[in-house]
């Protein structure tokens, strides 16, 4: 997993128009994780460790996109999905 802050995402090279636009992008898309980790969080309870990591992952693949503020919602709600339906190890149904 990529562990970029959300400044480093942008091309180093824009202006500072661009580069203010990208910080604002990058607040707001802070703002949409957290409260997309609360609503999974009321809805799959006791799962907060599995949310954090859906919704990490979801947020680098946004990064990956034009448009990552749209997207992020739905790669969230898909990977938390795929993760869910994954079947538990063994060893974490004995604990």
């Amino acid at each position: 997993m990529n562990t970029k802050s959300n400044s480093n995402r942008c091309n180093a090279s824009i202006s500072g128009g661009q580069n203010q636009f990208c910080r604002k992008l990058g607040t707001a898309l802070g703002r949409l994780k957290r409260k997309l980790q609360e609503q999974f969080e009321q809805a799959y309870p006791g799962r907060s460790q599995l949310i954090r990591q859906a919704v990490a992952e979801a947020e680098e693949l946004a990064w990956e996109t034009s448009f990552p503020h749209l997207l992020l919602p739905d790669f969230a709600e898909a990977r938390l999905a795929e993760i869910l339906a994954a079947p538990e190890p063994a060893y974490a149904r004995a604990a």
